[in-house]
């Protein structure tokens, strides 16, 4: 999606929220004026008076998380014009933030309307909360740990990262996961504790064009990889439109005692971005294909 799409895309996003906050600003003020003038008809139909009093609980508290998380994504995004620095994850953790917000609100409204005391039923249910609280710690942790990833812009819908033994684009963040799409397009979900104890490369916070490729050949291979060498530098030289010219790298990273490990780089023009994974599928061929041929 290109700049003007996404813009687009978002301002009609922007007017969509707009006119649900007033559809419920507008169902809102009559059911609190209502309290007012008609408190003798609520009086005499309790279940009704209960449901309208938990209705208008919900849609006060979600008015205002709906009209702080606009205003704060608002500032956010106004400010990052001028530092030339968004990337979503914050956006994305304010959101997150309101709908917790709201879902809390909405079980307390559910009490409300079944004539539970929302302070009293915690009270009652401390130790019970206590030992669900031990059970779910990983899932506590993990929803912690999402808010700080999406808070701290080191991770962003978008990026290319590699964490754990997993590699690939990150398309979400969750409470609880990481979702990456793999160079397979299958979908990873990594918990989010794992971001604090595992060492993580993202390739698109410094380099978005660069491609790399590490792989292993025998040491009989690896005596002789001109030929290997020069069919990459063929694949490159034939895609000129998606290759930087004089950009491919073959490196020598590590010598062990049956094997040489190796690295191939080269940068993407902005075009060739789209072909990433085509270009990569080409030289692990050739690269399959040369040791079979040795």
């Amino acid at each position: 999606m290109n700049p003007q799409e996404e813009y687009y895309k978002r301002k009609i996003k922007n007017r969509r929220e707009i006119v649900i906050l007033l559809i419920k600003i507008a169902i809102y003020l009559p059911l609190a004026y209502s309290f007012e003038e008609y408190s003798e008809f609520y009086d005499s139909r309790p279940f009704l008076g209960r449901a309208a009093y938990a209705l208008s609980t919900f849609l006060i508290v979600n008015i205002v998380v709906s009209i702080s998380r606009m205003v704060i994504i608002m500032l956010y995004i106004r400010r990052s014009a001028y530092t030339s620095h968004t990337r979503g994850s914050f956006v994305l953790g304010i959101n997150r933030i309101a709908s917790v917000i709201n879902s809390v609100f909405l079980v307390i409204a559910f009490m409300l309307l079944l004539k539970i005391d929302p302070v009293q039923f915690i009270t009652s249910i401390t130790i019970v909360a206590m030992a669900i609280a031990l059970l779910f710690k990983e899932y506590i942790t993990n929803m912690i740990s999402g808010l700080i990833v999406m808070f701290s812009d080191q991770i962003a819908l978008g990026d290319y990262i590699k964490m754990a033994d997993q590699q690939g684009k990150v398309v979400d963040i969750t409470l609880t996961n990481i979702v990456l799409l793999n160079d397979d397009d299958d979908i990873v979900m990594i918990p989010n504790n794992l971001v604090f104890t595992s060492n993580i490369v993202n390739q698109s916070v410094h380099n978005t064009r660069m491609v790399t490729i590490e792989f292993e050949l025998p040491l009989n291979l690896s005596a002789h990889n001109e030929q290997l060498e020069m069919r990459l530098k063929k694949i490159i030289e034939d895609r000129t439109e998606d290759v930087v010219a004089n950009s491919f790298r073959l490196k020598v990273l590590s010598i062990m005692k049956d094997h040489v490990r190796h690295k191939v780089q080269f940068l993407l023009t902005p075009q060739g971005k789209q072909n990433r994974q085509k270009l990569k599928k080409l030289m692990m061929e050739a690269i399959v294909s040369n040791m079979g041929n040795s």
